[in-house]
C-alpha cells in the first residue's frame, strides 16, 4: 500500500509537469514595426527598438489558434521616468493576418481591465504597480503559464548594458488590444513619440485554455528618442 502511494505521488508530478509545458507558448516577439527587416523579431535578447514609434506583436506559431481579444500590450517603465508616460501611448493599432501580405483591418484598444486572463486590478488606468528586484513580469500580473524570463533582474541589466541606465524598479502598465492575432499574424502599434527610453514591450494573450506570451529574447526595448 505504502509503495503504491509513493508511484501516484511520482506520476502526478509528471503528468502536472506535462500540462503546465502544454498549457505555454512563447511563440509572441515583439518587432519595430510592419514592413521592417525584424517585424518578426530578430533574437536580440532583447530586440532594440530605436525609436518605437511603431512596435509590433507577432505570432511566430503556424499552427496557434487565433488568440483571444484583448490582446495584452505590456509596458515595464524605468520609475524614475515614468512622470514623462503618456496615460494611453498607442495612437493606432492595426492587424495583418497572415503577415506579411494579409488582410489588414484596423483594431480598437483601451486600458487592460483587471481579471482579463487573471490579471490584477489596476491601480488607475493602464497602471498595474511597480515591479522590482526579485519579480518577474507576468507573474508580477498574475497572467498564468506564460515564460519567465522576463524578470526585473534581465531588464535592469539590459537597461544598464545597453542604455547605461540604472534602475531600481519598473512601472508597469497594461493595454487591452481589441484585435485578431492569428496563425502568423501581426498587430502592429504606433505609439507616440515620449514612451521613456529604457521602457520594454512585451504581450500575453490565450486561444482554447493555453497562454501565449513573450520570452524575454523576443522583447523590445525603447533605446533612442
Amino acid at each position: 500500500m505504502i509503495h503504491y502511494k509513493k508511484v501516484s505521488a511520482a506520476v502526478c508530478v509528471i503528468v502536472a509537469v506535462m500540462i503546465g509545458n502544454a498549457w505555454a507558448a512563447s511563440t509572441l516577439h515583439i518587432g519595430p514595426g510592419a514592413g521592417t527587416k525584424c517585424a518578426t523579431g530578430c533574437s536580440g535578447d532583447p530586440n532594440l527598438i530605436a525609436g518605437a514609434r511603431n512596435v509590433d506583436i507577432y505570432q511566430t506559431s503556424g499552427g496557434a489558434a487565433t488568440l483571444s481579444q484583448p490582446v495584452l500590450f505590456i509596458m515595464a517603465v524605468p520609475t524614475q521616468y515614468d512622470s514623462a508616460m503618456p496615460a494611453l501611448p498607442i495612437t493606432v493599432a492595426k492587424e495583418v493576418n497572415p503577415y506579411p501580405g494579409g488582410t489588414v483591418t484596423t483594431d480598437t484598444f483601451t486600458f487592460a481591465a483587471g481579471g482579463t486572463y487573471g490579471l490584477i486590478n489596476p491601480i488607475s488606468d493602464g497602471f498595474f504597480g511597480t515591479m522590482a528586484a526579485g519579480q518577474e513580469l507576468y507573474s508580477f500580473l498574475g497572467l498564468g503559464g506564460a515564460n519567465n524570463s522576463n524578470s526585473f533582474t534581465n531588464f535592469a541589466e539590459e537597461d544598464e548594458e545597453y542604455l547605461d541606465l540604472t534602475v531600481t524598479s519598473f512601472n508597469i502598465h497594461v493595454y487591452a488590444v481589441n484585435g485578431n492575432l492569428a496563425a502568423n499574424g501581426l498587430i502592429n502599434l504606433s505609439l507616440v513619440r515620449n514612451v521613456p527610453k529604457g521602457t520594454f514591450f512585451v504581450a500575453y494573450s490565450q486561444a482554447n485554455g493555453k497562454a501565449y506570451s513573450v520570452p524575454f529574447t523576443e522583447a523590445g526595448l525603447k533605446c533612442t528618442y
